[in-house]
């Protein structure tokens, strides 16, 4: 039988939004080339739907929803550790052509490493493993550590944990590593849209995290005037990502 790690990886290649579109249009095609009239209407569906996200902020509007749940909180007075979460570290670039790539995770490493020039004290923990299918492939750890290091971050200060694969794995294997004190201050650091689902986790796991968004993709209030279709996709893929995180959470804690 397949695991829920892999269940939940080909599920969502196939139920993801953009794909669900592509799904839809080679239907509309075949159906077209049989001369079904089911083809024109499924057609009409999928370019009504590329309008509005054309036209519409759908994907923002769905995803400021989202960022919008845990703003960031005023600078503590002590902090004992800053832990971060991978997000789409690619270890195959380093592995390829021998450096690092941020790729969507610059703004967490510009958050930790003002977290770590302010709170010199503090714990730096790097949380990524590999969320590929393929095994074998270059865990976000690596990439992160190189990227630390020439930062000038003191090895002495951080740590890497590189097994997990996803948000789950991320927040349990980083606790049993560090082993925080109950009355230590952690900050958890990720994207703004990725912080309500890595919250949940650690409530469940009970590890007390101060949530630290690093950035975000979506103004907080007043209309969404920036209009891109393939940002706007993108935005309605993360956003029905995490809402399915959330919902498969509240079935299932040991899903995420």
């Amino acid at each position: 039988m397949l695991g829920f790690f892999t269940f939940s990886k080909l599920g969502w290649y196939v139920v993801e939004p953009s794909h669900l579109l592509v799904w839809a249009l080679v239907a509309a095609a075949v159906l077209s080339i049989k001369r079904r009239r089911s083809g024109a209407v499924l057609t009409a569906v999928c370019a009504g739907i590329l309008l509005a996200l054309l036209t519409l902020p759908i994907g923002n509007w769905a995803l400021r929803a989202i960022e919008d749940q845990y703003p960031r909180p005023p600078w503590p007075e002590h902090v004992d550790g800053v832990l971060i979460l991978g997000e789409g570290l690619n270890g195959e670039i380093l592995n390829a052509r021998g450096v690092p790539s941020v790729g969507q995770n610059g703004a967490g490493f510009i958050a930790a490493w003002t977290l770590a020039q302010k709170y010199p004290q503090a714990r730096v923990v790097f949380s990524g493993g590999s969320g590929e299918l393929e095994s074998g492939t270059v865990p976000e750890a690596q990439v992160a550590e190189q990227l630390f290091q020439q930062m000038g971050l003191s090895p002495d200060r951080t740590v890497y944990e590189a097994k997990s694969r996803n948000t789950w794995e991320n927040i349990l294997f980083s606790k049993k590593l560090v082993n925080p004190d109950p009355h230590e201050i952690w900050l958890l650091v990720a994207s703004a849209y990725h912080v309500p689902r890595a919250m949940a986790v650690a409530k469940r796991l009970d590890w007390d995290l101060i949530p630290w968004p690093s950035d975000y993709l979506t103004v907080g209030k007043g209309p969404e005037t920036h209009l891109s279709l393939s940002t706007n996709l993108a935005h309605l893929d993360l956003a029905v990502h995490e809402w399915f995180g959330l919902m498969i959470y509240h079935l299932d804690h040991k899903a995420l």
